[in-house]
């Protein structure tokens, strides 16, 4: 999708009883995209905290067209369809339906935390420098190069989970390799780790890493990146 400034062709009764245009701002796909896509992109923006949109179709001239989809930046014409959507008290109800939702999963996020925060596989940085055998400062340089996984907590510091140890003191292998795959998110990485994932035969990631499977690891971390932007 492209985002780009629109002039609606809709006409909005404006003070004095003059028609007015109104400029307004739409996300363009250059496509016709199905109710059911439509409503999946506002829940989208609204996890996102934008709320109070509208999906609606519109019709551009060829040209225009092709300049959107170019990303050409310039005012165009368009011309809203008029469609059978829901009534606006439908869409608030359903708007606060997801905000009530969105704000019951983040509260089960934080108990979560808290319940992992007391667990004492939870290593702190100087629990996790003992455990290496190394200093503290050589643990958060580790930390900041992706090479070992830390969780931050809110004011409550950085924990290490003890399962990323082997016996012979070091780190299992291929930790960096999954954040350059999953991205900088530590508990995007902590998640996936977690998971049993049907590519390593329903076993969770970790305890195949531990295991050496590194290849079968960055693969199935590949294929989930993959699916999240497909």
């Amino acid at each position: 999708m492209v985002s780009n400034s629109v002039h609606s062709s809709r006409r909005f009764s404006a003070p004095g009883g003059r028609d007015t245009p109104v400029e307004v701002t739409a996300l363009v796909a250059a496509r016709t995209l199905s109710t059911g896509e439509l409503k999946r992109v506002t829940r989208a923006l609204a996890a996102e905290g934008i709320t109070g949109l509208r999906p609606t179709r519109i019709v551009l001239a060829r040209n225009d067209a092709l300049a959107v989809e170019e990303g050409n930046t310039g005012p165009i014409t368009a011309t809203a369809l008029r469609e059978e959507g829901e009534r606006p008290d439908q869409e608030a109800h359903q708007t606060s339906e997801l905000a009530e939702a969105l704000a019951a999963a983040r509260q089960r996020g934080e108990v979560f935390k808290e319940k992992l925060l007391a667990d004492p596989d939870m290593l702190s940085t100087g629990g996790m420098a003992d455990r290496l055998g190394m200093s503290e400062e050589g643990i958060r340089l580790k930390r900041k190069r992706h090479e070992i996984l830390g969780l931050e907590f809110a004011k409550r510091g950085i924990r290490y989970p003890a399962w990323q140890v082997m016996e012979n003191q070091q780190i299992v292998p291929g930790m960096a390799r999954l954040f350059a795959v999953l991205g900088d998110d530590s508990w995007s990485v902590y998640r996936f780790l977690q998971q049993r994932h049907s590519e390593l035969g329903g076993g969770r990631a970790i305890d195949v890493l531990r295991n050496g499977r590194v290849s079968a690891v960055i693969g199935a971390a590949e294929n989930m990146a993959i699916g999240a932007f497909a």
